[in-house]
Parts: C-alpha cells; structure tokens; sequence
C-alpha cells in the first residue's frame, strides 16, 4: 500500500504541467547551477488538493556544526504548504539538537550506520519501505551511497547525495590501520553506490565538484552546486559600518577536531601580527582534539596571553562575537564551502584567509588580494596588520563583503531554490533506476 502511494505520486509528477494545471508547482525563473541563489523564485500554483512533497533529510546526528545548522535552519523555513520534512539519524545517537528539529514538526527516524554497508542498505530499505517519501536527501557523505540504495529499492524517485568537503580528510588522525583500511572501503563502495543510485549530486561549491566528480560541468542534469547560504538578519552588520571595537582583537571561528583547519598557523600569524601591533589578540571559538596543541605553541611563541580560547558556543552568540573582532582570520588547507565565511563576510567583518579554490569562490572578489598562499604567513600578518591601520579600508572591505552574500548567499533565497529543484527534479521524472 505504501508502494501504491509512491506510484502515485510519481504518476502525478511526471504528467506535463500544460495538461494538468494541478500538478506540483515547478519553478517560473531560472534554475542555478552556480551556487548562488539571486535568480530563483518559487512560483506556487493552487495545489491544496495535492498531498505535500514529503522529503526525508538523512544525517549523522544533530549536534552543533555547520551541517546541522543549515540542516535545522531547513526544517525550520520550508514551505509548510506544498512540502513536509522529516529527518533519518545513522549516527550513535539522535543529537541534543533533535528536540529542536522536533520542534519544527519533524519526525525524528533512525537507523543506525554500520560497516557491513549492504546491512546498513538493507535496513534503510527496509525503514522507508512502510513510508512514503517523494525525495530522500542524505547529507551523509560516504554514508550516502548505502543509504540512496536502500531510497531505491525503496522506490523513492528523488535521491539526493550531497557532497560538502574535497574528500575525506579526517583519516590522518587515524591511527589504527584496520580503521583507516575500513574508512577506504566505505568511502569506495559509497561513492559507487552514489554513482549508481543517486539520481543528482548536490555540492556546496564548484570547486567541491572539480575535486570530486571532474565530469560535473559536462552533467548540468544530474549535479548541482547549492548551499543552504546564510542568515543575513541574524548575521547582520553594525549599522553604518561604524564598529565601537577599537582593539586590535583577530577572530577564528571553527572547531579543533581536524588538522586540515590549520589554527597552528593562526597563531603564528598573531605572533608576526604583533611584531607590528603589540596588543593585538586573537580569539578562538570552538573545541577539539588539536586545541591543546594550538595551546602549546602559544605558549612557545610567548604569546599565550594574547590568545583567547572561548570553547564551543551556541550559534546564537556567534553573531555577536564576529561584530567584537576587527578581522576574520581562517587558515584552513581544506574546504568545501566553509559557511563562517559567509557568516563573517555578512556581519561585515573583513577576512583573511587561505588562497584556496573555496575560500576565492565564496567570498567578495573585494576580499581576494587578502588570500595568503599557507607557506607565506609573514604575507597573512602585513594584510592584517594594513586591515588593522585603516579603518576605512576595513570599513570598505566588510562593506563589499555583506553586499556580496546578501545577494549571493541570503539563506531565504537559497531555501526557496532548494524547493525549486526538488519541485523541478519530482515533475521531471527522471528518477536513474
């Protein structure tokens, strides 16, 4: 009987809009394939007839992170009227923030990931076979391929795999070999079953695909480059640009957990910084497994008084805490699409960061002679150290800043997008068995 209702939904999808005005409303504008969201309107016809669009966003587990963020912030703004969204958890545990996806009038799922992959597939399978669900879209990385095969055997037309960094990083902290051995395998066999049963690909940058999937730009169909964007209310500037913050104090938001983020090398650049600016500070937000080791180094350099480890903080201080620093500071090696760029850049802080494929896509081209190659951290502290002396100069880049991911990246148009893909990809039919 569920079978039955998924048949329907797919004959109600697939049938042309021209011969049946009833049909779920497809987009009237253009769809993006570039990651910004300024063209996109959702266009909504009279369908209070018609079930909504049910979508099942699949995930590890709701805890604090970037992922989850733009995870909730979905849950939270989607358009109640034509779509109804639930989320599947494989992790450990459901996560302190499920109650607030709860809350959202989620369903909260689970089904927990294993390594014996056709298991995990097979119980996924087995979870969506008594629902009925018109878009299944894992944000689960390797995990992703286990799970949209399961989506298909399940019948779901719409199978989403959304991709957000340039591989995986994290097995340089793996010591064990059996661990890492086991982390090649579920990458393998995910991106294989990605390929197969994933009817699009999703990433959050251009340059996440070029690294990934190189044969993206030839495959407009089946990859999409899209990010959930930022709040630019809650991330907003200080009016008229005009900061009360007169302390040289230098801001990195991010947690400690990968060494691909690189705050050793922040903390090298305060130590050039203050050669030229000796009160300068420079505050870290966020926890992790490398934090002791940024601590050591601070007090090697000698300046362990000049360097603030706050620790991990709700997502609501954060605003608050970018509009108290001067400069943003980020020295990643890797990224997908770091979104404390876009959350700096809309504050209207300016930045400095790491001259990476991501970090020139998503910010200001205002902001790109500010890029430091990694090797060169005397380069990092003179741009820093130049932000620091001009206040209209820092003024003029946070300004170009807020002005590009308000019309890039504002998360109310990104949201709408996303609605419009879905609506665009369930009417197309194109489902890949």
């Amino acid at each position: 009987m569920e079978l039955s209702g998924n048949s329907q939904r797919r004959q109600l999808a697939s049938t042309k809009e021209k011969s049946d005005p009833g049909v779920y409303p497809s987009s009237q504008g253009n769809l993006i394939n570039n990651g910004r969201c300024e063209f996109s309107r959702l266009t909504h016809l009279n369908v209070t007839s018609r079930p909504p669009i049910r979508v099942l966003h699949v995930l590890n587990w709701f805890r604090q992170g970037g992922l989850e963020t733009q995870v909730l912030r979905i849950l939270r703004s989607y358009d109640r009227q034509y779509f109804h969204m639930d989320a599947c958890v494989i992790g450990a545990e459901a996560g302190y923030l499920a109650e607030e996806a709860r809350s959202y009038g989620a369903e909260i799922l689970f089904c927990p990931k294993s390594p014996n992959l056709f298991s995990f597939s097979r119980l996924f399978f087995h979870m969506l076979r008594n629902r009925t669900y018109d878009v299944v879209h894992s944000h689960g990385e390797a995990w992703s391929g286990a799970t949209l095969r399961g989506a298909a055997q399940a019948e779901v037309p719409v199978r989403i795999a959304h991709m957000r960094d340039m591989g995986y990083v994290g097995a340089e902290a793996d010591k064990n070999a059996l661990i890492k051995a086991a982390r090649v395998v579920v990458t393998g066999w995910g991106r294989h079953w990605v390929r197969r049963h994933a009817t699009h690909v999703v990433a959050v940058s251009q340059a996440t695909l070029d690294e990934r999937w190189p044969e993206w730009r030839r495959r407009s169909d089946r990859f999409l480059v899209w990010t959930a964007g930022v709040d630019t209310q809650m991330f907003s500037a200080i009016p008229n640009g005009k900061s009360s913050v007169t302390s040289p104090v230098i801001i990195c938001v991010g947690n400690f957990f990968l060494r691909s983020k690189r705050q050793d090398l922040a903390v090298r650049v305060l130590a050039a910084v203050r050669k030229a600016v000796p009160e300068a500070r420079l505050v870290f937000v966020g926890t992790g497994t490398y934090e002791s080791a940024c601590r050591h180094l601070a007090q090697g350099l000698g300046i362990s008084e000049a360097v603030d480890f706050l620790g991990p903080r709700d997502r609501t201080e954060i605003p608050a805490l970018l509009r108290s620093a001067r400069v943003f500071l980020y020295c990643s090696e890797s990224e997908g699409l770091p979104n404390v760029l876009l959350e700096a850049q809309a504050t209207g802080l300016p930045v400095v960061a790491t001259d990476i494929p991501a970090h020139r896509e998503v910010l200001s081209p205002a902001l790109h002679p500010y890029l430091f190659n990694p090797g060169e951290l005397d380069q990092a502290a003179t741009k820093i150290t130049e932000i620091l002396a001009e206040s209209d100069l820092a003024k003029a880049l946070g300004g170009a800043g807020r002005a590009y991911v308000t019309k890039h990246y504002n998360s109310s148009s990104c949201l709408k997008a996303l609605e419009d893909y879905y609506v665009s990809w369930l009417n197309s039919g194109k489902g890949r068995q």
